[in-house]
């Protein structure tokens, strides 16, 4: 994992790709404890469980060992596994095993599916966004400046002064206040984003500390390390001498994912879970003659958490697919084509804050429901999953050229969202079969091979459900 840094006023797409993807604090797949907003209820959840390992598996069912996951015993799912599959007919493919040292399962002793609606954010959503997250007494406005112009304070404060002037909701950008504080907020544009979404971010960068212009800083901006980095950078640099420190910001990590849940309880986001927590810095530099930045001083401050969409504190599998070998054919060179590549819409919340407020929030995807979710019923167990994923292995690697040996090293039972309709969707229990890219480390967001199998009949759920996503650039 790399070392993610953005300015205050970044653009967009930057913090999409700053914010998203670490998993250091709060892992929505390690078992840990995550904070879940469903409905209108803010929900303590343990997100995954160990299953039994494969010898143990008998042992923990018959004894119904509290220890393990309640529907791991009801469908029989190992802790592990090393299976050979059958590769007769798959194309260039001549083996095929699942093995991984974990299977990764949902404490919870059913699973359900929800009816969700995602698509377009029109102009009666943006509406509705915009007017719950900034300040009722303030207003709305439409912000006329582009995010690269230098703007005043005298000029923002002629805006406000129009108090009460109609509204366009169907413009991208927007400027209102939370909590005193001035803020703005744009709507991502298709002629530039691959996403649906929008990002709030401050509408003035913070002041840089008297303490820290005399150092030399012009700026700040905020980081997040991981301990690979950290502990590749030099024991002199500045980010060494906060790290140990106390964060500034004065919040636990416990209260610190308190905080961002009730912000997505005011703004109207729910059936979300945490999936990340990470502590961040500010960064305090200076630009030198050739543009480079240099860091005069560094201090721990501040919370980054992400959401991601899920079903009864679940997140929903949301992979990265444009490296899923099958439909982008990536290895095969003879046979790339960028069109092949397919987009995923992931449904997903980062909100980032120090000790003087809110730094930034974006969402891409948000999805909604006004319906409870219903229980799926009866599941395949696990050794008919395996039967089903034997059962679509030359259909689905048909006529593919590319990697000889496929090996399922990310095997989970969770939850995927299928398109029904027009911006209609329903999210169901698969098994999960997939395989990493072992060159990303621990990254599970990037799986090169992916078969998914519905958990309820054993056919297969392909990832691509929206034709249209193909080629997006």
């Amino acid at each position: 994992m790399k070392r993610r840094r953005w300015m205050v006023c970044a653009a967009a797409l930057c913090m999409v790709l700053a914010c998203s993807g670490c998993r250091d604090k709060a892992d929505d797949s390690t078992g840990t404890n995550v904070s879940v907003i469903e409905g209108d209820d803010v929900k303590g959840y343990s997100s995954g469980s160990d299953a039994p390992t494969a010898n143990e598996t008998t042992e923990a069912t018959t004894e119904n060992d509290d220890s393990v996951s309640g529907i791991a015993r009801t469908l029989g799912i190992p802790g592990s596994a090393d299976i050979d599959i059958p590769a007769d007919n798959c194309g260039t493919v001549e083996s095929a095993c699942i093995k991984t040292d974990k299977i990764k399962i949902p404490d919870a002793d059913r699973m359900y599916v929800k009816k969700f609606t995602m698509g377009k954010i029109g102009v009666a959503d943006r509406e509705t966004i915009l007017k719950n997250i900034f300040d009722e007494e303030d207003g709305v406005f439409e912000y006329p400046y582009d995010l690269k112009d230098e703007v005043s304070q005298a000029q923002k404060d002629a805006i406000f002064e129009n108090k009460g002037a109609a509204v366009d909701y169907g413009s991208d950008y927007f400027i209102g206040k939370i909590d005193g504080t001035e803020y703005i907020l744009y709507f991502f544009d298709q002629s530039w984003s691959t996403d649906e979404g929008f990002e709030l971010q401050l509408a003035t960068e913070r002041e840089v500390p008297e303490d820290m212009q005399k150092l030399g800083a012009t700026y700040v901006s905020y980081m997040t390390y991981d301990s690979e980095e950290l502990d590749g950078i030099n024991r002199n640099a500045p980010i060494w001498a906060a790290v140990d420190e106390d964060n500034k910001c004065g919040l636990s990590q416990s209260e610190a994912l308190t905080k961002t849940m009730d912000y997505m309880a005011k703004w109207g986001f729910k059936d979300a879970a945490a999936t990340s927590e990470n502590e961040i810095y500010r960064e305090y530099g200076y630009y030198d003659a050739n543009g480079g930045s240099e860091v005069c001083w560094d201090e721990k401050n501040g919370y980054s958490v992400s959401f991601g969409a899920a079903v009864s504190g679940q997140p929903l599998y949301q992979p990265e697919a444009f490296g899923v070998d099958t439909i982008s054919h990536q290895s095969d060179e003879g046979n790339f084509d960028p069109n092949n590549y397919y987009y995923m819409e992931k449904s997903q919340y980062s909100i980032t804050f120090d000790s003087d407020g809110l730094v930034s929030f974006i969402c891409t995807w948000p999805m909604y429901s006004d319906e409870d979710a219903v229980e799926a019923g009866s599941l395949i167990s696990w050794d008919e999953a395996v039967e089903s994923l034997k059962k679509c292995m030359t259909e689905h690697f048909a006529d593919y050229t590319g990697y000889n040996k496929v090996e399922f090293n990310d095997v989970r039972l969770t939850y995927f969202r299928i398109k029904t309709g027009d911006g209609e969707y329903e999210a169901i229990p698969v098994y999960v079969f997939a395989q990493l890219d072992r060159e990303r480390g621990n990254d599970d967001s990037y799986p090169i091979q992916l078969v998914m199998i519905d958990a309820r009949d054993g056919s297969e759920v392909g990832i691509a459900q929206d034709k249209s996503r193909f080629g997006k650039n």
